[in-house]
């Protein structure tokens, strides 16, 4: 059991807490708990970015305290100053995770499996990183996107990865031309995202089999 436990590539934590915090916790959005159990999910995904460490991003680790530390004195202390420190430190501390997934992608040998969970958490973070800023958007001008009955967090990533996955239903849209000019940057950098990582890991791929 020890033994298939250890073959998990430690990356999985991480996919599963962002899992857990975009597609599980919406389910739950009329629950009383529900804001505590959003910064419990989101103490989640920090913690499990210890799983892509290594020696060269020992600095990740400070980081990920800090934004532990904002997201419950947001928790504890609600204030619009406290939502954007812990909302504004969150796009830091993912974008800088999700650059040394990259580099850890790009400077593997082979394709294995912690290769493709890096590469899903990834493009998941990009989400996430986006749904953040809407809210900071929202926070400034209410009015910047349309949503359909509610400003919580699961509408707002809800939006973000209908976004990012260029599906557009049209139930929400931005209104703003700032909130408009992010929804073109994060269709645009996550369609990149894609193309050009996929491109790298079929490469290796290839590789492998010459």
């Amino acid at each position: 059991m020890l033994a298939i436990f250890n073959r998990i590539p430690k990356s999985t934590f991480l996919l599963l807490s962002i899992i857990s915090f975009v597609f599980v916790l919406p389910l739950l959005s009329h629950f009383p708990l529900i804001n505590l159990f959003n910064t419990i999910a989101y103490s989640l995904i920090l913690l499990s970015i210890f799983s892509i460490i290594d020696n060269k991003t020992r600095f990740l680790k400070y980081m990920i305290i800090v934004a532990i530390a904002f997201i419950w004195l947001m928790y504890f202390a609600d204030s619009k100053l406290n939502r954007y420190l812990a909302f504004l430190y969150s796009v830091l501390v993912f974008t800088t995770a999700t650059v040394v997934m990259i580099m850890q992608i790009v400077s593997s040998k082979t394709v294995t499996g912690k290769v493709i969970i890096e590469t899903i958490c990834g493009y998941l973070l990009i989400g996430v990183i986006f749904g953040f800023l809407n809210s900071v958007v929202l926070w400034v001008s209410p009015e910047a996107i349309k949503l359909v009955d509610s400003k919580s967090i699961s509408e707002i990533m809800y939006y973000s990865f209908i976004t990012i996955t260029t599906i557009g239903y049209g139930d929400i849209s931005p209104v703003t031309p700032g909130a408009k000019s992010l929804s073109i940057l994060f269709g645009i950098i996550s369609q990149l995202y894609l193309t050009i990582i996929m491109a790298i890991i079929i490469g290796k791929f290839l590789n492998e089999k010459k």
